[in-house]
């Protein structure tokens, strides 16, 4: 009498491919993003669309303690576009000519993650000049989370809660009274 298990894995003792095993890996498209809500231009943006925009490299050490010991140093280096940019070809639609002034920016991965930005603080101060929409990471091999976008804020004390890993869309939205 054959146990579920030793059907199941019979196969695989075999050298063969258990049933329902795709003979061809799986591809995945490429990773796009989607931007939208209150724009003028709705894009949806290949990696190709962004690496023909401007660009910026960002080298980030981290450095891992035990016990306030230093144990190991990392660098990483990204390439990517700033979110000021993909914000500003996207072009906030209001009627209000001072709407941008409570217009804010959605940052969501496929997790349901998101990220918040005022439009105000994306163009008027140093943060702003930080948050990158990342296509690359520079001396890493190509893996399935490297080949995903990905938005960092760079000036951010305590990055975390907006590094958005897996970008998916940016939403442009106004505070209506």
């Amino acid at each position: 009498m054959h146990s579920i298990l030793s059907t199941l894995l019979g196969p695989l003792r075999h050298g063969g491919k258990p049933a329902g095993v795709p003979a061809t890996p799986i591809h995945r498209s490429p990773p796009t993003l989607h931007v939208t809500g209150q724009v003028l231009n709705q894009l949806c943006l290949s990696v190709a669309d962004l690496q023909a925009m401007p660009g910026h490299d960002w080298v980030a050490r981290t450095s891992k303690a035990h016990m306030g010991h230093a144990q190991k140093t990392q660098t990483t280096g990204y390439r990517g576009v700033l979110l000021r940019e993909i914000v500003l070809q996207a072009a906030l639609k209001c009627d209000d000519p001072k709407g941008w002034k409570r217009a804010y920016v959605v940052a969501h991965a496929n997790d349901g993650h998101s990220a918040l930005f005022s439009w105000n603080e994306l163009l008027n101060t140093e943060v702003g000049d930080g948050v990158l929409v990342v296509y690359a990471q520079h001396n890493e091999p190509p893996t399935a989370d490297t080949e995903q976008l990905f938005l960092v804020s760079r000036r951010d004390r305590h990055s975390g809660a907006r590094h958005v890993k897996r970008l998916n869309s940016i939403e442009l939205r106004t505070n209506s009274d």
